[in-house]
């Protein structure tokens, strides 16, 4: 079995730096492949799409010889959104559907939209809605060097997911498997209409970024799901080819 992509759509506010580390926690199997959104670190001078569909257009654009082959697809929080738009283009021109299709800290897509873009607008709203969700630690949130870089990004990060609704729930031809923190306010509700799988459901403990502290169980679980996938496609694959008499058309 050769190495599997695993595209990795990061969370409002991160890039690849953030989750650079998350090689290491993968065997040889794994071949990890981190987007970089607009508008963050070697692309800090790229403007941001106007939508949720507009920047899955240009993901799926840059990625597509990935996409052609075997791969899954992982996105945390706002990432799972955006994961699951580029999932939809590869399922719909590509005919492929992600091996697994992995999300973490995330509502199903048509709960997903984050309704306080007002709050945005005021110093207070603005560091309100950061404590919510955490993973910014208070001695950051008090150097004005890092909050003039990191406070456009994630507030148009923000605001673009703030404008994504999904009425229609396109399931994906693939196994979904959740990972959810024990202590945060994400449930698994609605996520089953995503996928004819059994929906796969994984709690950790912590918050929205439980992921910081189980890093190294996650990358196990979601290699093993990558496996199963794989072995259940080439099952399939020798059970869809035998039994032709010789020389029967393929």
């Amino acid at each position: 079995m050769d190495s599997i992509p695993v595209v990795c759509f990061p969370h409002a506010g991160a890039g690849r730096f953030y989750y650079s580390p998350w090689q290491h926690a993968f065997s040889s199997l794994v071949n990890l492949q981190v987007v970089q959104y607009p508008l963050r670190e070697q692309r800090m001078h790229t403007p941001m799409p106007a939508s949720v569909g507009e920047l899955a257009e240009d993901v799926f654009a840059e990625f597509e010889d990935v996409f052609r082959g075997p791969y899954a697809i992982w996105g945390h929080s706002m990432g799972s959104v955006i994961g699951y738009e580029v999932a939809k283009l590869c399922q719909e021109r590509l005919g492929g559907p992600p091996l697994t299709f992995f999300s973490s800290g995330s509502a199903a897509p048509c709960r997903a939209r984050f309704t306080r873009a007002e709050d945005l607008d005021t110093p207070e709203g603005f560091r309100d809605v950061l404590m919510h969700y955490g993973g910014v630690p208070e001695e950051y949130l008090r150097d004005a060097d890092y909050m003039k870089y990191f406070a456009p990004v994630i507030k148009a990060d923000l605001r673009l997911l703030g404008s994504y609704q999904d009425l229609v729930r396109v399931p994906l031809r693939c196994p979904i498997v959740l990972m959810l923190g024990r202590d945060d306010t994400v449930t698994a509700d609605q996520w089953e209409h995503y996928t004819a799988h059994p929906l796969d459901v994984n709690e950790y403990d912590g918050g929205h970024f439980f992921l910081d502290r189980h890093r190294t169980a996650m990358a196990s679980l979601m290699e093993l799901k990558i496996q199963l996938s794989w072995q259940l496609g080439e099952a399939h694959t020798v059970a869809g080819t035998s039994g032709r008499p010789e020389g029967e058309a393929r």
